[in-house]
Order: C-alpha cells, then structure tokens, then sequence
C-alpha cells in the first residue's frame, strides 16, 4: 500500500489558487515603495535637524488645513481641534506668531477640562477611520493641575531655531478631578506600531520637559507622524485599498436606513389605526412571493408591496431579498441532513425585525414619558378587564403636569396574575423599579369601587398609603360613583319594568333574522337618521354605561323618535301568519305595555334625569377634568335634579302621547290602536288618585333615591375641595375675610408652608386683574377639547355620538372666573421669571395633578377590543403593550425620529449594528 496518502481535490484547488496568487503578485509595486521620500535639496538638509524638518512639516500641514479649532465650553476644554473632511488641523493665523505669557495666561483662565478617560482609549482592531476620529478628540490640555506646578507654557509649547513658539497639538493629558495623571501622545496611540512611554502614559513629571523632547524627536514619533499625514491625504495602504470599498458600504448603511425607514412609518400607520400586521399562514414567507396562490401576504407586506412600486430604493432591496430567500431556501433543502443551523438573513422584512420596530416605538414613546415625569409628583389611574384571550390585563395610567400642562399617558398593559391588593402593589413596584421611577412621588390614585383597589385594610390604596405614601389622596373615579347612582335609582319597581321592557324589546328582534327582517323594513321606511338606529340592549350588567340612556332616548325622546315604527312592526308581528302563535303573543304583549301610559310616564321621568346627569357624565370624561371642576358640576346636578316638577313631566308624557297617536294615524294603522294618555282607573277612582299614586310610590321614590345617592357617595376629600374654593379667581375677593385654618389642609398634603401660601395668595389676587388677560386664549384649548372616544360599536360602553346625545357644554364660553388652569398657566410662566409664587404655584400644580377619574383606562380598554381580537387572541404580551401604547399615545408616536429606531435595533444585535453604523 502507498504510504503517502493522494491529495485531496481542496488541496489541490488550494495550491492552483496560491499559484495564481504568486504570478498576479510580480506584477505589483512593492509595499516598500510607498513609503519612499524624495532626498531633500542639499541646503535644505544643511539647515535643519532631520528630526525638526519633520515634526515643522507636519505642524505646517496642520497649519493649512481649513477645520478651525472650537472650544467646547460645555467641557471647559484649552483646545479641542476640529477635522474636516481631510481629516487635518488647522489654526488661526496669529497661532504661527510668538505666543507671548500674557496670552498664555488669559487661556489659562479661560479654560479648564474635566477628566475622561475613555478619550485616551483605543480599540486594538480599530479601522483607520475610528483612529483618525480618536485623534480628532485630542489635543486636552487643561490649564491647571492641583497635584504638581508645571511651566503650561514650556509643557504645551516648543520653540524653533528662531524662537518662534509653535503648540505641541500632539500631547494630551489625562486629569482627574484637577489632578494630573499622565500625559499621553494620541497621535502615538492611534498609528505607532510598538508601546512607547506616552502611548501608555507617562507619569515622569519630575523631567517632564526633558522626557517630551525626546519622544518629541523620537523614530518611533516621527513615523507616527508620518503616517497619521498619509492618512490624512487618504495616502494610506488602507485607503488605497479600500477605499471604494468603503464608498460601496456607506452606500448600503444609507439604503438599509431608507428601507428602514420605510418599514418604520408602515409599522406606525398599521399601528395608529389598529389594523393588524401578519397574514395566513406561510404566506409571509419572500421565497413564496411569487407563487400564484399566494395573493394576500398581510396588511404590513402588502403595504411594502405598495410603497416599492413608488420608491426605487426599496423596490431594489424587495426585489434582492426576495432572490435571497428563494436561493436560501435552496441551499436549506440541500443542506437539511447535514446542517447545522438554519443560517441567517435579514431583510428588514421579516416579523423579527417588524417586532424589535414595534418594541423600539414603544421605548422611545415610554422614555419621552419618562423624560416629562422627570423628579415631578403625580398621580396613578388603574384598571383591569379581560381581554378576548380570557387573560386579565391592567392599565397603569399616569398623571403629572408637564410645562404649564396636565398630561395623562398610558404607561403600561400587565398581565394580572394576583388580583388582591397586595398582588396590584407589587406588580406595580416592579414596573416603577425597572423604569427608575420613584415610588414616594405618587401623591393621589384614581381607581373604581372594587374592594381590592379601594379597600382600607387590604385594597391597593391602603398599601400606597402605608408605604412612604401616608398623605396620598385617593379618589373614587368620579365617573363610576355617577354611573352608581344611577344604577341605585333604577332598583325601584317601575323602573325594573321599564328598563326590563326596553331590553326584552330589543332582543325580541335581535333572537330572529325574519323578525329582524320586519324591524328593517320598517327602519328602511323612516328618514334621516332613524335609518342608522337600532335598539339598544341593556345586557344584564348594571353597570354600563349609557345603555340605558341610549335605549331610552331612541324610542321615547322628541317627535322623531323610534316608538311610533318600533309599534308598526310589532303590530305587523301579530297579525302575521308568517310566525308562529308564541311570537305573535309576545310582540302582542310587547305593543300593549309600550302604549301603557305608565311606561310612557316612567321613561319621561328618567328622560329628565339622563339629560341632566349624561351630559356632566360625558363632560367627566374630558382628558385633564380637575377635581375642583368635577365636584361643582356635581353639585350642579343635585341642584337641577332638585328642581325637577311632576307636574312638568305629566305634561311632556301627555303631549308625547298625542303626538305619537298622530303619526300612527299617518301610519296606516289600525284606529284602535292608540296610546294610552292617562293612567288606568278602577270603578271607585277619580282620574286624581292613580296620578296622585303615581307621584308618590314612583315618582318621589326615584327622585329621592338619585338625590340620596348623589349625597352619600361623592363625600370624600371635602375639606381639600373647601380649601381650592380659595384657589378660584371668583373668589379672590373673599380671601381677606378667610379663617385663619383656611388652605391648611392642603399645605399639611401637599408639604408647603401654611403662612406663606396665604401670604402668596393674597398678593397674588391683587394682580391677577391685571395678569389674567396674557393668558386667556392660551388656556381656552383646555375646555374645548372634549374628547369622547366612539370607535366601539353600539354595544360597546361609551355612548355613540347623536344629536340626542350631544352635550350642550361642547361649545360652553369658557368662564376664567371658574379656571384652576388658567390661573396655574399664568403662575408657571411667572415662575419662569420671578420666584415671588412659589408656595402658590406649587399648591396649584399639586392640586391639578390629582386625578379625578380613572376613564384614562376605559378608553384604553375600547382600543384593547381593536388591537386583540379573535383573530390575533395568541398575540405575546408585549406586542400588545407595545400596539396598544401607540393606539393610544397617538401624538408621541408621530413625534418619534428613526434615529431613535436605528440606536434600539443597532443595539439589538452586532448584524443590525454593521448594517446601520456609518
């Protein structure tokens, strides 16, 4: 047997390759011959040390360069030298003149560095582009040292044979709290090939003078020297070799930041709108781009789709990373019994890359919060609900003023795993521990009435309050304690049977498509926006909002009202033969109780009450309401519900009565079917009694159940809100009157002194007259936001827009007299310039800050219902904070700059950092 073992083929292949190498080689100049000198003239060389004419013609270069040196005042730095895009020095001319100890000394005291000494490090791999950067921070020479005194001018300055001073820019030094360390050679540390004494730090400050001159006339200096001016001039080896290379990759870093940024702003736009991003199954895939079958690839490729046919730069990428996908897709096949791993490539394109975007956003949006909170008090508002993946999710909402400005931001989604008041509390301090948010600066919680949120021994309140928080006020959301009353008003007998009346009604038509078939054709029959209206169901949740408002308003309020085609289709119901006796018996039932007087005069009471307590409900949903404001609108309702007359209701159901029997005339409809406007009578009753019954059992009991329940349930914090009364301009005039303990409750909460608040107070009421007008229009766009969000259907809890619903406080004048934030507005731009209302301006912002509702949350929870649905029930928690936060925070998510992606994803990994770093 042979004992030498025959080559193999990629050997053999090696050897053919080194071959052809050698032969390509004899054809190249040598590596020797770029660094050759031409000889000098002969005088030239007589007149000068070798070591001099160096080092006078590379400071002469650095003297014709065009960067000028700045001085960066934020550092205090003596020089810091600036390189353009020859990457050389410059000076001013007057820096070639003798420099003189009078100018030294005033830069002496102009300037001086603190210590950094990551400025004197270098990465041993470093390109010539990061070396040249590194000697662009330098030259640091600070002006005094605490540790040793040194002559600055002999130290940063050497003179030529004609004792001409010329600035040593190559010699940097390291200082530390003004203590001289070392003194470094920067151009050494960058481009000398061996360690010497200044690229390590010389420490010798005893023959300083004596150990600069001679690294100064050093080989090793000079070639460093030399080789920093080849680089410069873009001589270098590298730069020769490279340098189209590197022209080829900047190109590529800026294609991958448009194509960037074009998935960036597809990623928002799917975001702002709820719309989700993936398709079906395996159809995201580029290397099935192409396939016939596969004709939807997803909303979010779609759009790429879209968009290339109008951008060149990201047709070309689509179109390479499609080939790249198929011809991996190859090699994956090939490769499958053998590989190791599936390899890698991006595209940009890919749910990966979709999800870090999406996660960046939701950084950057959660940072700018961060960055408006800043050492600021503010308040929480949080809520839970179950989502459609049957998982608890919680809203953290903060609340916090932000220049002059209430801002209420969604912070947070969670994922509730213990829903007691101690599993609340912990969730919540280790989402402000990882956001390095304090938790001793909440002074004040909004959250609804369940016991784990606002129980006194064991609700997340109390374990506020017992944890560095004891004066932080809690706050029933206001808009739930409303919507109780309400809900205590209607357990009443007679309003059982309506509000059950309205519900049986609307699901009587809902239960059938040929009985729902029927309500159409009668809807379709109608005018106006009659068409758009369905009816409403109650459900059997007490406590949502605006169901019953709606249900009652749409068949019992004004002329153009569902009632009289509601009772056409009922009618057409029970005579038809089209339906089985059992449904003609109900809708007969149906029609006799809606032409029953008494349902006619119930729902008129109630129509009373909804259209004084709907439209201050909907106002306590604007975004920034303060607490002062919500009480007095409160305190409004007890006085209008007050004034409620049964005589006016009784005469509003009568009128309602006659005019509904005239459109059933128009009708068609049978004569004897009519609505009843009276109530029934027995043979021994005069027509007096029942209406006398009425007003007591009914009428009475439901007026008095609201205005109880109005009185026992918004009882909190009243000495606060008795202290703000002070606060309102319209009162200004009663402050020299007040009591000695006025607003000490609130300088006790909100840790101010008590004297000077009032002293503050009283000057400040003064001169508001005066001051007030500056500030008046700025503060008007508070009141005229009054955003109620509608992007749930009808049977979600915030009620439609309509007219029936519209809020006469939309277009309300704005009053000053009654304003908190005006007058803060006009209190914080002072601030900005005196410091003579301080305590006062910190009482107002202190109170402002307090929130009054926790509705933040519920509109956080109508998006929750668009952003996971069925179809997305098995979305990862954090896309879906993520998509949330940009449904919700629509205005930080359009202040939001692709930089701020490029730094996230550049960070990710170091494939995203080499596509992305220039």
């Amino acid at each position: 047997m042979n004992s030498k073992k025959p080559k193999s083929g990629a050997a053999k292949e090696r050897e053919k390759k080194k071959i052809k190498l050698q032969i390509a080689a004899q054809s190249c100049q040598n590596i020797l011959d770029v660094f050759k000198k031409t000889k000098p003239s002969g005088n030239e060389s007589n007149n000068e040390n070798p070591c001099d004419q160096i080092n006078i013609a590379a400071e002469k270069l650095l003297c014709d360069r065009n960067s000028t040196a700045i001085v960066q005042n934020e550092h205090d730095l003596i020089r810091d030298i600036d390189i353009d895009s020859n990457l050389a020095f410059t000076v001013t001319k007057n820096q070639t003149d003798t420099a003189t100890e009078k100018s030294l000394e005033v830069e002496s005291l102009e300037y001086h560095l603190p210590s950094n000494e990551e400025l004197f490090k270098l990465e041993n791999n470093a390109d010539i582009l990061k070396k040249i950067n590194f000697v662009k921070q330098h030259p640091i020479q600070p002006s005094f040292f605490s540790n040793i005194q040194l002559d600055l001018q002999k130290l940063y300055f050497r003179k030529t044979p004609d004792n001409k001073k010329i600035a040593r820019k190559w010699l940097s030094v390291l200082c530390v709290n003004t203590e001289l360390k070392a003194i470094y050679c920067p151009i050494c540390i960058a481009f000398s090939s061996s360690a010497t004494t200044f690229s390590n730090g010389c420490n010798n400050f005893k023959h300083i003078h004596e150990v600069v001159k001679i690294h100064e006339e050093s080989s090793t200096h000079r070639h460093s020297v030399e080789a920093f001016i080849q680089s410069t001039n873009d001589k270098s080896i590298e730069f020769g070799i490279n340098n189209n290379l590197m022209a080829i990759k900047k190109n590529q870093i800026l294609d991958n930041i448009h194509v960037l940024n074009e998935v960036f702003e597809i990623v928002k736009f799917l975001g702002r709108q709820n719309l989700p991003f993936r398709g079906p199954k395996n159809s995201e895939s580029l290397y099935k781009w192409d396939d016939e079958d596969n004709l939807n690839k997803g909303n979010f490729l779609e759009l790429v789709k879209f968009t290339a046919k109008r951008d060149a730069t990201l047709y070309k990428h689509l179109n390479s990373a499609i080939e790249n996908s198929k011809r991996r897709k190859v090699n994956l096949e090939k490769k499958s019994l053998t590989s190791c791993g599936r390899g890698s490539l991006v595209t940009l394109l890919s749910k990966t890359t979709v999800n870090k975007v999406v996660l960046s956003i939701m950084k950057s949006i959660r940072d700018r919060i961060k960055l408006e909170l800043g050492e600021q008090n503010f308040t929480l508002q949080i809520d839970s609900t179950q989502d459609v993946g049957v998982v608890d999710q919680a809203a953290v909402c903060i609340r916090y003023i932000y220049k002059g400005e209430v801002k209420e931001r969604l912070f947070a989604l969670l994922k509730v795993v213990d829903s007691s008041g101690n599993g609340y509390y912990d969730m919540l301090k280790k989402l402000f521990s990882e956001h390095s948010i304090k938790f001793d600066r909440i002074i004040g919680e909004s959250f609804d009435g369940a016991a784990n949120m606002r129980g006194e021994y064991s609700g997340l309140q109390s374990k506020i309050k017992s944890q560095k928080n004891q004066k932080s006020i809690y706050i029933w959301c206001y808009s739930h304690v409303l919507n109780l009353c309400v809900c205590d008003t209607c357990k009443s007998m007679e309003a059982k049977k309506l509000f059950g009346f309205l519900n049986r009604l609307s699901t009587f038509f809902s239960e059938s498509y040929k009985r729902m078939h029927v309500w159409l054709n009668e809807i379709d029959s109608s005018l106006g926006s009659n068409k758009l209206k369905k009816l409403q169901k109650i459900g059997e949740n007490n406590t949502r909002w605006w169901s019953r408002e709606k249900a009652l308003f749409w068949i019992f309020d004004g002329d153009k009202c569902l009632f009289p085609i509601v009772i056409s289709a009922l009618h057409h119901i029970s005579i038809s033969k089209n339906f089985e006796p059992k449904v003609c018996s109900e809708a007969s039932s149906l029609l006799d109780n809606l032409c029953n007087f008494k349902i006619i005069l119930t729902a008129h009471i109630f129509l009373k009450i909804f259209k004084i307590i709907g439209p201050t409900s909907r106002y306590l949903q604007t975004r920034g309401m303060d607490l002062l404001s919500a009480w007095s609108m409160i305190e409004s309702v007890k006085l209008e519900i007050g004034q409620i007359h049964f005589g006016s209701i009784l005469e509003s159901s009568i009128n309602f009565s006659n005019n509904m029997n005239d459109s059933l005339n128009s009708m068609n409809l049978p004569e004897d079917l009519l609505v009843s406007s009276s109530l029934p009578l027995c043979e021994d009753e005069t027509p007096e009694l029942p209406l006398d019954k009425f007003r007591v059992e009914t009428y009475q009991t439901i007026i008095d159940q609201i205005i109880n329940s109005l009185n026992e349930r918004f009882t909190d914090n009243n000495q606060l809100i008795a202290d703000v009364q002070y606060l309102i301009p319209k009162n200004f005039k009663q402050i020299e009157q007040m009591p000695n303990t006025a607003l000490k409750h609130l300088a006790n909460l909100a840790n101010l002194d008590h004297g000077l608040l009032c002293l503050e107070l009283k000057n400040f009421s003064k001169v508001y007259t005066k001051l007030k007008m500056s500030t008046i229009e700025k503060t008007k766009q508070i009141y005229r936001q009054f955003d109620t969000d509608s992007d749930t259907d009808n049977d979600e809890d915030n009620i439609c827009s309509d007219t029936a619903f519209s809020c006469n406080n939309r277009n309300i004048i704005h009053d000053t007299n009654n304003c908190l934030p005006c007058v803060y507005k006009l209190l914080y731009n002072l601030n900005m310039h005196v410091s003579a209302y301080t305590q006062l301006c910190a009482s107002y912002e202190f109170f402002l800050t307090l929130s009054v509702t926790e509705v933040n949350c519920e509109r956080t929870f109508s998006k929750l219902k668009l952003v996971k649905t069925r179809l997305r029930a098995n979305m990862s928690q954090d896309n879906l904070e993520a998509l949330l936060i940009m449904s919700v925070e629509k205005q930080l998510l359009d202040e939001i700059k692709i930089e701020n992606i490029i730094d996230y994803l550049k960070a990710s990994s170091t494939v995203m950092s080499n596509m992305f770093s220039l």
